[in-house]
């Protein structure tokens, strides 16, 4: 008999993650999510939103600012631009996706 593998809350694939929540009356509540539906996960991708904003803002403020504001706007530094935010969003994900990893017991890491 196979073993009881946790499922995703949305799609019934085996779930990859666990994210810890409560609801407004304290209680614990949590989401268990597939690859696919943990990527997309509202908190998740909210707060590395937040994220990619304030370090992509001051990486931009630090890199790029002065070309850009001199007027010299080339696509090479649209693309660093655009970069600068992709890159903070995706470190936030990832380590967000780390840190709620299920094990293979079922539980997260």
């Amino acid at each position: 008999m196979s073993e009881d593998k946790p499922l995703c809350d949305l799609c019934a694939r085996t779930a990859r993650y666990h994210f810890a929540a409560t609801d407004p009356a304290g209680d614990p509540l949590g989401a268990t999510r597939c690859a696919r539906h943990a990527i997309f996960y509202q908190p998740v991708r909210r707060s590395a939103q937040r994220i990619a904003a304030v370090v992509g803002t001051v990486l931009f403020g630090i890199n790029q600012a002065d070309v850009v504001f001199a007027g010299r706007l080339t696509p090479l530094v649209v693309v660093k631009s655009v970069l600068t935010y992709v890159v903070p969003f995706s470190v936030s994900t990832y380590s967000a996706l780390r840190i709620n990893r299920l094990r293979n017991g079922g539980r997260a890491e």
